[in-house]
């Protein structure tokens, strides 16, 4: 009997914290907060915008085009990377043997 009212009390949390997750995304859909693009002053702004060249909202964060910007970035290191280690592996299996 007492498994089952934790199962009850747990199923009950779950649900209480569904509706607060849902109350609190709209409410943020409701209230948009005013970010402005700055420039990064301090060094760990400059850090995550890298000398400045993602942009940097008023919050501290990256804006949502910063954070576009940055994610390119690294999609094309990574492409590069692989494209290097691919070239590698070909010239050390047809040049070496």
């Amino acid at each position: 009997m007492d498994n089952e009212t934790r199962k009850a009390a747990k199923r009950a949390q779950k649900q209480r914290d569904k509706q607060r997750v849902k109350a609190e995304k709209e409410y943020a859909k409701a209230h948009p907060m005013k970010v402005e693009v700055v420039t990064p002053e301090t060094r760990q702004e400059m850090r995550l915008t890298r000398k400045g060249r993602y942009e940097l909202g008023s919050d501290g964060k990256l804006t949502p085009i910063g954070k576009s910007k940055r994610l390119t970035h690294r999609y094309n290191l990574a492409i590069i990377f692989l494209a290097v280690l691919i070239i590698a592996t070909y010239a050390y299996f047809f040049l070496v043997n």
